[in-house]
């Protein structure tokens, strides 16, 4: 088990350093590249913690144990920042901000004063999970998870395709974090109510699962993402820009605009706009001379469709459309799609399934 935390050290500090030296820096790196650097300095506490363990021996390290006691408080933002600045165009730091970072600075200066001091404020002997970290760390775990809920919702009001990446890969991680801290939580209140406390015991799952998660990130970090490689347009995730989505605080738009709705139900039927493959709502605003905000809101209150759903449709009826006039003679079922503004089959197939009840191969049967 001890290797599997020094591999997980090795491999943090690999993507620590990538990130570093990565060319096309982008903001929400910076945070990124601080998770790793942390990660690595855990995981080799955590090593050293394991290699003493088995000998009943308590490991401590003037200031560095106490540092690595404290880091825990510092996962919960930066992952919150992190997921923050990767999903939302308008993102930016502000001086605010350096808050959520006040029980880290708080807890770390309490645990170290004994070092100078001399007095003991926190009389423990292990702090590795003490109870500010239980209470803080769920809320932005939490707020990750609602977080990148929110922007795949949006994605589907702002896109009219699929994307290679949806941030799955991050909520994986974020999951991970809140079976660590479930772990973590039962182990605390065992000890606290337990007329046998087992410290060490309790230790030994936390630390395991911690070694496995961390194994888990490193290996999904780089397998998942385009975070350490040229990113591409299509393979890296899309910033939304969620103010666009809303109509200005002067604004009071109407639920229902009949005038508006027929305009733009013309537009796509008349310039099939819907045949480009990378429509996105900006694009149709600027073709139907319609905000974004109104066409998002038109979509969801009177045809309670989103975006996604909304252009996807019209695809189908082209291709059904060209199914009945026999096109599927000279092309391929895909290749109509294709043509027809999907970008991928499995995209494809999901969505004809979705509207139509049958496969593409069953409703083209279903016509001969």
């Amino acid at each position: 088990m001890k290797y599997l935390f020094f591999s997980s050290a090795l491999l943090s500090a690999l993507f620590f350093l990538l990130l570093v030296s990565k060319k096309n820096k982008q903001f929400e790196h910076k945070f990124l590249s601080l998770l790793f650097f942390l990660i690595t300095l855990n995981s080799i506490y955590v090593f050293q913690f394991f290699r003493n363990m088995r000998y009943m021996d308590f490991y401590h390290v003037p200031y560095f144990s106490e540092l690595n006691y404290a880091i825990p408080l510092l996962y919960g933002p930066l992952l919150w920042f992190y997921t923050r600045a990767l999903t939302n165009i308008n993102f930016s730091f502000k001086g605010k901000d350096y808050l959520h970072f006040g029980p880290f600075v708080i807890f770390l200066l309490l645990i170290i004063s004994p070092l100078f001091t001399g007095v003991d404020i926190l009389i423990s002997k292990h702090v590795g999970y003490p109870l500010i970290k239980l209470i803080i760390t769920p809320f932005y775990l939490f707020s990750v998870l609602l977080i990148l809920q929110n922007y795949r919702q949006q994605l589907k009001n702002a896109y009219s395709y699929t994307m290679k990446i949806n941030l799955y890969w991050l909520s994986w991680i974020t999951l991970g974090a809140v079976i660590l801290w479930v772990i973590a939580t039962l182990g605390f209140c065992f000890n606290t109510f337990s007329g046998s406390p087992k410290t060490l015991l309790y230790d030994y799952y936390v630390l395991s699962f911690l070694g496995v998660f961390l194994f888990a990130l490193a290996f999904v970090a780089f397998r998942r993402t385009d975070i350490f490689t040229q990113s591409m347009e299509d393979l890296s995730p899309k910033k939304i820009d969620f103010e666009s989505l809303e109509p200005p605080k002067e604004v009071k738009i109407e639920e229902h605009n009949p005038i508006e709705l027929e305009r733009l139900q013309k537009v796509m039927m008349e310039e099939k706009p819907y045949l480009d493959p990378l429509l996105s709502i900006n694009k149709l605003a600027e073709v139907a001379k319609i905000p974004q905000y109104k066409i998002s809101k038109m979509l969801n209150n009177s045809l309670n469709q989103n975006f996604y759903d909304f252009v996807n449709g019209y695809r189908i009826e082209e291709i059904k459309t060209r199914l009945k006039n026999g096109e599927a003679e000279s092309f391929s079922i895909l290749g109509i799609a294709m043509d027809s503004g999907f970008n991928s089959k499995a995209s494809f197939n999901r969505v004809f399934k979705k509207m139509t009840g049958e496969t593409p191969s069953t409703y083209l049967k279903s016509l001969n």
